[in-house]
């Protein structure tokens, strides 16, 4: 079965973590530094709306600071001549730093070049141009009835492609609500898996390949949810929702040290930049994805699991019946219930 359709998805999907999260930490002061911002953003080819975030230098080059930023920012299409002029506003995140953001209501055109400039009212100017990749052609082969599935993308010239995942939204299923009714946790836990394929493409005619087989993934898959105790021996079962394969078609500057984009990394002076007089990255792309469900019996080959753990009668001698899995996650903010239905 061969399917060639296209999802574009905004890049926040994958990278808003990067770009807004706050960054308060691990940044070199900068004695006497002329540069006037360190900026961080992208042009998202998918999205009528884009963002930048823009922190102004003083002495430190990734810091927010309160009150009102003194910026003006425009975009200019370098091959229309087309200005925009971005509007400024904050957001204030959970351990109270108040990021400055603009934003401006335009769809940036692949393979047409854009200069970003954010100006002091001293007449100081950071600057970055960027040229939006091409489109691509991704067609995914995949039948209901194998785990293989083959993911092809192709271009003239196949731009900078990033972020290449498997993503497996997946959750523990419980057994039919039949625990305490004052349990301090719901059984219920979203976790989606992500597994990079970066780096394990093969040359095809005018392009790249990737190979996946569902059945080792879902090992991996398998092994996450133990590690976070989100599986039992007494309940097991791992139910899968959906499976999503995207990746990043981004312009060739977008290449962060390691593939990956750390702003307590990034913001050091020399780790990363196309920012004239100013420190930071400016880049554009588009999330290319698809998902689908696959059918319940090759869910159930891969590994997956489509039942319930138990009846809706408690059962006292079963352990899959009384025992719930209490989740061990790492790195997760005290809203936890961000992750349960």
């Amino acid at each position: 079965m061969r399917f060639s359709l296209l999802r574009n998805t905004t890049l926040g999907v994958l990278i808003a973590a990067a770009f807004l999260a706050s960054c308060e930490s691990g940044v070199s002061p900068l004695i006497g530094e002329p540069r006037p911002f360190t900026i961080w953003g992208l042009l998202d080819a998918a999205a009528d709306t884009q963002r930048v975030r823009i922190f102004s230098i003083e002495g430190e080059p990734g810091v927010d600071r309160p009150g009102t930023l003194d910026a003006a920012v425009t975009t200019t299409n370098l091959e229309t001549g087309e200005t925009v002029a971005w509007t400024p506003y904050q957001v204030t995140y959970d351990d109270g730093v108040t990021a400055h953001l603009f934003e401006a209501a335009f769809r940036p055109v692949h393979g047409q070049r854009y200069r970003l400039d954010v100006a002091r009212s001293d007449g100081a100017v950071s600057s970055a141009t960027v040229k939006v990749p091409p489109e691509v052609d991704f067609t995914i082969e995949r039948s209901d009835t194998s785990p293989r599935v083959y993911a092809y993308v192709r271009g003239d010239p196949l731009p900078n492609l990033l972020g290449v995942e498997m993503r497996y939204e997946a959750t523990n299923v419980p057994p039919a609500q039949v625990w305490p009714t004052d349990l301090k946790l719901h059984p219920v836990v979203n976790y989606p898996v992500e597994i990079s394929y970066q780096g394990t493409e093969d040359i095809v005619r005018d392009g790249v390949r990737y190979d996946i087989n569902m059945v080792d993934d879902f090992a991996i898959v398998e092994e996450t949810y133990k590690s976070r105790c989100l599986v039992t021996e007494g309940n097991p079962n791992i139910a899968l929702r959906r499976i999503e394969f995207h990746f990043i078609s981004a312009n060739e500057e977008w290449n962060p040290p390691g593939g990956v984009f750390d702003p307590e990394v990034l913001v050091e002076p020399g780790a990363l930049s196309n920012i004239e007089n100013g420190y930071g990255f400016f880049g554009a792309g588009v999330v290319v994805a698809e998902r689908w469900t696959p059918p319940k019996g090759l869910r159930d080959f891969i590994g997956f699991s489509s039942e319930q753990g138990c009846s809706l009668v408690p059962s006292a001698g079963n352990p899959a019946c009384t025992s719930p899995p209490i989740p061990c996650l790492d790195n997760v903010n005290e809203d936890i219930w961000s992750l349960y239905f």
